[in-house]
Parts: structure tokens; C-alpha cells; sequence
């Protein structure tokens, strides 16, 4: 462990990071969205000393403190930071780490899930630096290895692997893929004995009750394929009655829903040919790893593969995609609390694809107040951040983000950010599109 935190305190000083301060900053004249119930204080001030909110007040308040800095927000909107709960490292070194951060900021990302540690990755090592507050990054919690048949074959495995687990102090245990039903059970015990939440696919080929027994499920299309014929490529016809059947079983469970509809609904941007000429074309492409956007962009691309272009695949894709609307349109109409969390799989671009995500929960009909809960205070509830995120209240961290646009009148207005505060430390719109060149400029390398 001691050489673990030597290597770590070497790279710090070679990295970016934000310089410890303690201004008393004061962000007057704007309208406050606190997302702690559905309103709106308008011409409102905040005043902020070292990274802790002290007091919310309307502006017409005079101001009986020494501000070191005042931001003026007049006709502007500050709502929490927004989080990612289903992110993934697409790197395995602390520059690429960076670039990823840089995005999220820029993009008003403030805390992000982990979703996967991948073969030569230590995604305990980077949460411990994620988290200081000298790092330039989200607040980041984690995952362990992904788990499925693979690796998890006994019991036996399943209890080496909850105890590998607890050993390492990883946030979440992440079930990947189907698992035998004996090593399944055992590994929910295991988890439950040892107090880490068991988050990630259902088990397709088993009953659906035994998803819920996780703390959550991600994508809403593997609920639907839980109640499809997935080994004979056949999807279920999900109507509004088995729509609503079913999250009225998943609201009754009390487990949270990541449905990463961007993820799915990307699929045909591949199998339709102008979509395909427009995702070639997309600005943000920049934002990628350059030898990853050309293998995606290339006919070698998982859906590239005949069985996405064929007239069964087409037809099979659409009634995954339309299933999983219809799905999530009903969990949301039944309480169920869901989370933002884009994924990162094909060319999901890191920060960007939270927009895009939060865009599609609005376009199935999930309004906008309720989208950006799904990306600030249920976030902060599931992974144990009530107190100190998730809504701007008196006593929190001042994490959040100053948008000229409303984002109650239409989620796409997160995207109109104008400044981002974190860590203590307030990016203005300068600041933030430096960081966007320099992760286009680590890109390019």
C-alpha cells in the first residue's frame, strides 16, 4: 500500500489539478433551480466559502459580507452538477484519465459511476485520486470487475469474488452477464453479508424477480430482452399493458433504473445509411480517441456485422428500441427512481453522452424537471452523496452548473453551460473550452 501511495504522489505533481483556496465567492442575480421539490428562485444569490454553500438569499438582500469574487448571473439558471452512473474509462493511464475529466467538466458533469474495471486498469487507484480535491475530475466511485459466467462459474468463485471485493473497498459489485443460479444466489448473499451493493444486467435467462434483487438495473433494454426469447433472436411485443406490469413490479422492488436509452437508440445510426453519414459527420467526433472512432467507423464495427444489416436484425433492433421507450416511458409514470447514465460503448462521446441521454428520457415523455432529477439528486441518493450533493441547499458542496438557457422549459438547454463550479474552484466558459481543446489536442496524439 505504501508504494501504491508513493506512485500516486509522484503523478500528482506531473497532473492537473485545482489549487486548494478559500474565496468567499458570491454568484448573485441568478434564478436557482435546488431541485429539492419543482421550482424556481428567481433573482436569487449564493454565497459560497471554502467549496461550502452558506447561504441562499434573494438578491435584493444586501449583501453584508466581503465577496472576493462575484459572479453575475442575471437571466441565468444554476442547477446541481450533473452525473454519469454508468461511465467507463476508455484509457488505461492518467493522461487519458485527464482528457475523460476535462469532457466531463466542460459538459457540466460533476460526479460519475464507474462502471467497469477492465484488465490492466485500477480503478482503485484512480478513484483515490479522482477524489482528492487537488485532482481536476468528477467525484468518482466504482465498480470491480465485471462478472458473468466467465468468472464466476461455483459458489466458491462467488465468494472468492465478494471477499476480492471487500478486500479492495470497491463502491459496487457490477453483474455483467448471465451467471449460473447457484453462484447467482450465493453472490447476492455474499454481497448482502458484506454490505456492497450488487448494480448491472439481469440475468436473461432466468426469472425477472431475481434482477430485483439488485440495488439496480442498467439499460431498459435488458429488461425487455428478460421477457424476450433472446437464444432464438426473438423480441417481446411490449404493448402499455406489459409495460406498465412491469414497472409497476419494478416500483414495488424499490431497485433504481439506469435505462441508457442513448446507447440503444445509437445502434441505428449505424444500420440506416444517412444516419451513418451523420454520425461521421458529427463535430464532437474530436472528442475521441482516434484510433477507437476509426475502428467503430469501420466495416469491422460490431454493427457492421450481418445480423445488424439484415431484414431480421433491422426489424429485431427496432422492437428493442421502441420496447425500451415504451418501458421507461412507464417505469417514470410509475415512480420508479431512474439514473442518468450514458455508457460509453460504440462512439458515445465521455460528457457529451449525458446530454444526449438526458434527451432521450425527455423525448419518451419524461419531462424536464424529472430528467434533471434522474441526473442530480437520484444520483446523489443511490450513491451516497445526499448530504453533500445532488441539490443547492445550504450546508452542500458547491457543485454545479450556470446555464443561459431554462432547462425546465427543455432539457436540451444543459447543454447552453456557461460556467461550472467544483472542488471549490469556478470554471467560466473560457476556462471550460480550453479544456475541450485540450482533450481534442490529447486526442489527435
Amino acid at each position: 500500500m505504501k508504494v501504491l501511495f508513493k506512485k500516486i504522489s509522484i503523478v500528482l505533481i506531473a497532473t492537473a489539478s485545482i489549487q486548494a483556496q478559500s474565496e468567499t465567492l458570491v454568484f448573485d442575480h441568478v434564478n436557482i433551480i435546488p431541485m429539492d421539490k419543482e421550482h424556481v428562485l428567481y433573482d436569487h444569490r449564493v454565497i459560497v466559502v471554502d467549496d461550502k454553500i452558506t447561504r441562499i438569499e434573494p438578491s435584493s438582500n444586501t449583501l453584508n459580507i466581503k465577496a472576493d469574487r462575484i459572479i453575475e448571473g442575471q437571466g441565468q439558471y444554476l442547477i446541481p452538477g450533473l452525473s454519469d452512473t454508468h461511465y467507463h474509462q476508455n484509457g488505461w493511464s492518467i493522461e487519458k484519465d485527464d482528457l475523460q475529466y476535462k469532457l466531463l467538466i466542460a459538459n457540466g458533469v460533476t460526479s460519475v459511476l464507474d462502471m467497469g474495471e477492465w484488465g490492466g486498469q485500477d480503478a482503485i487507484a484512480t478513484r483515490y485520486r479522482a477524489n482528492k480535491k487537488s485532482t481536476l475530475s468528477p467525484f468518482f466511485s466504482t465498480v470491480g470487475p465485471q462478472l458473468d459466467g466467465n468468472n464466476i462459474k461455483t459458489p466458491e468463485d462467488a465468494i472468492k469474488m465478494v471477499q476480492f471485493h471487500q478486500d479492495r473497498g470497491y463502491d459496487f459489485i457490477k453483474i455483467h452477464g448471465n451467471i449460473a443460479k447457484d453462484a447467482y444466489f450465493t453472490l447476492l448473499d455474499e454481497a448482502e453479508k458484506a454490505g456492497i451493493p450488487t448494480v448491472g444486467h439481469t440475468q436473461r435467462d432466468k426469472p425477472f424477480e431475481l434482477a430485483l434483487r439488485m440495488a439496480s438495473i442498467v439499460h431498459a433494454e435488458d429488461i425487455v430482452m428478460a421477457f424476450s426469447d433472446e437464444s432464438n433472436l426473438s423480441v417481446v411485443d411490449m404493448d402499455e399493458t406489459l409495460a406498465k406490469e412491469i414497472a409497476t413490479q419494478v416500483k414495488d422492488s424499490g431497485i433504481y433504473v439506469a435505462p441508457t436509452l442513448s446507447t440503444v437508440a445509437m445502434i441505428q445510426d449505424w444500420t440506416d445509411p444517412q444516419r451513418f453519414k451523420a454520425l461521421q459527420a458529427r463535430e464532437i467526433n474530436k472528442y475521441l480517441p482516434k484510433d477507437d472512432l476509426a475502428w467503430w467507423l469501420s466495416p469491422k464495427s460490431d454493427y457492421f456485422q450481418p445480423f445488424f444489416l439484415s431484414e431480421h436484425g433491422l426489424a429485431y433492433i427496432d422492437k428493442v428500441i421502441k420496447g425500451s421507450k415504451m418501458l421507461t416511458a412507464a417505469l417514470h409514470k410509475a415512480g420508479v427512481p431512474l439514473l442518468i447514465g450514458s455508457d460509453s460503448f460504440g462512439i458515445q462521446v465521455t460528457g457529451f453522452s449525458v446530454h444526449e441521454d438526458m434527451e432521450q428520457l425527455q423525448s419518451v415523455g419524461v419531462p424536464p424537471y424529472h430528467v434533471l432529477r434522474a441526473a442530480t439528486v437520484m444520483p446523489a441518493r443511490f450513491l451516497g452523496r445526499i448530504a453533500s450533493a445532488g441539490t443547492i441547499n445550504e450546508g452542500k458542496n458547491a457543485q454545479f452548473v450556470l446555464l443561459n438557457k431554462n432547462p425546465l422549459l427543455d432539457i436540451k438547454n444543459t447543454r447552453a453551460i456557461t460556467g461550472v463550479m467544483l472542488k471549490g474552484e469556478w470554471f467560466d466558459r473560457s476556462q471550460l473550452d480550453k479544456m475541450l481543446e485540450q482533450a481534442e489536442e490529447g486526442y489527435r496524439q
